[in-house]
């Protein structure tokens, strides 16, 4: 069950793989359903009066921001309050939000954006509850052109999420100057799960409120609690993403800039959700043409949860394991076509690094498709493509992260070991 209503200020509103899921994974999971396993990483909820503060990604990061944070109850007043740290007036804006219920609880997100932010500037924000008023953070906004890092984390999902909240300590350690963070899907292990939504964002602590967090839809978020297909209902509601334009998917897909890269974040789940919400394929085909179309940067870059290459899945699409995916069949002619730079995917919780692909086949040209992670506990054995294949890692794999460091001349990308041995690199250049 889904509300949205605005909070005016001072005025209380009235509105009313494999295999078969990880058996061992799901068995803590659901022992965890209805708040019996402590997320880890989070504080109490009676120390605090709203939790689990985060910068989400808008389309235009150089000149907007937009914050969410959560509670079990809807205050009398709730705000964002922005300052400049150059000077100037603080700018206030009244939070909206989304009531929400399932597995059994009830949680009310808050949602506030600034739209008239200046391009490379810093600003301190903080959020105002009722008579309290949180801590200071920092928001950095970036500049067209201007060179930068991103870290990028998937498949973070876990049976004890501690092991994720330790990746990342480490992870942000070495690289502190990080524009932002992404994470390329299955966030979670269950997406209607209570239990594993605060166990993640308890492991990401105070992460998002420091640095924009960039999700991407995988298969774990659109999981039930029966382990069925659902809409990924607690994804969207957490997660406010870019306007796409669409009625009948809002939040399953976007793109936005930073400096010098175009992002082009996809969805991968199209076959699995046509049963529940048919048409999301044709719907974000047109949409990835359109918005490729518009835009000008140096970089084309997309981020997808699943991978090009099938390894050892089954593809119902093309009855077939092995070889090109289901996913790859559909997407790939298309990234041919429309200039991609760089296609980065995870889903099979290993490193592979593929080169440069164009028409299917290994080329000197086309996009250059790298699939890693994972950054939780979840690790399989994948054999490897060697049609493919050009810079595996030894099986199972352990966990690893990408950084992107982009310049208008230069694209870098590092994979680490999250124990900051380094995996493989990548430098494309214009």
């Amino acid at each position: 069950m889904v509300k949205s209503c605005m909070i005016p200020s001072q005025n209380p509103s009235s509105c009313t793989r494999r295999g078969f899921l990880r058996l061992c994974a799901g068995f803590l999971a659901f022992l965890g359903i209805g708040g019996k396993l402590r997320p880890a990483g989070a504080a109490s909820r009676d120390a605090l009066p709203f939790r689990f503060l985060r910068q989400m990604i808008p389309s235009d990061p150089a000149t907007s921001r937009t914050m969410v944070w959560q509670a079990d109850y809807l205050p009398k007043d709730t705000w964002l309050e922005t300052q400049d740290s150059a000077g100037g007036a603080p700018l206030r804006t009244d939070a909206s939000y989304t009531y929400f219920q399932q597995d059994n609880a009830v949680t009310y997100f808050f949602t506030a954006s600034h739209t008239h932010l200046q391009p490379g500037h810093t600003y301190q924000y903080r959020i105002h509850w009722e008579e309290q008023a949180g801590s200071w953070h920092t928001l950095t906004t970036p500049r067209t052109d201007e060179p930068f890092q991103a870290v990028l984390i998937n498949d973070s999902q876990c049976a004890d999420y501690s092991v994720l909240a330790g990746n990342l300590q480490r992870i942000f350690s070495r690289h502190p100057d990080a524009a932002f963070l992404a994470d390329l899907g299955d966030l979670t292990d269950n997406g209607q799960s209570e239990w594993h939504w605060q166990s993640f964002f308890g492991a990401l602590g105070s992460i998002p409120a420091r640095y924009p967090f960039v999700p991407v839809m995988g298969n774990h978020e659109c999981y039930g609690l029966d382990w069925q297909m659902c809409l990924p209902e607690r994804y969207l509601a957490s997660l406010p993403s870019p306007d796409n334009d669409s009625s009948r998917f809002p939040g399953y897909y976007y793109s936005f800039d930073w400096g010098p890269v175009h992002f082009i974040v996809l969805n991968t789940q199209f076959l699995e959700l046509d049963d529940l919400r048919p048409g999301l394929r044709t719907e974000e085909l047109l949409w990835l043409k359109r918005d490729r179309a518009k835009s000008s940067r140096p970089w084309q870059v997309v981020l997808m949860h699943k991978d090009i290459l099938a390894y050892d899945e089954f593809q119902p699409g093309t009855g077939q394991q092995g070889g090109i995916s289901d996913v790859g069949h559909i997407f790939m002619p298309v990234f041919d076509l429309l200039g991609i730079d760089l296609v980065l995917s995870g889903h099979m919780h290993t490193y592979r690094n593929r080169g440069h692909l164009y028409g299917s086949k290994p080329a000197d040209h086309g996009p250059v498709y790298i699939l890693f992670g994972p950054s939780g506990d979840q690790h399989y054995s994948v054999p490897v493509d060697k049609n493919y294949d050009k810079v595996s890692c030894p099986q199972p794999t352990t966990d690893n992260y990408l950084t992107l460091a982009a310049s208008k001349d230069t694209l870098h990308v590092e994979a680490h070991y999250v124990n900051g041995s380094l995996l493989d690199s990548v430098t494309l250049k214009k």
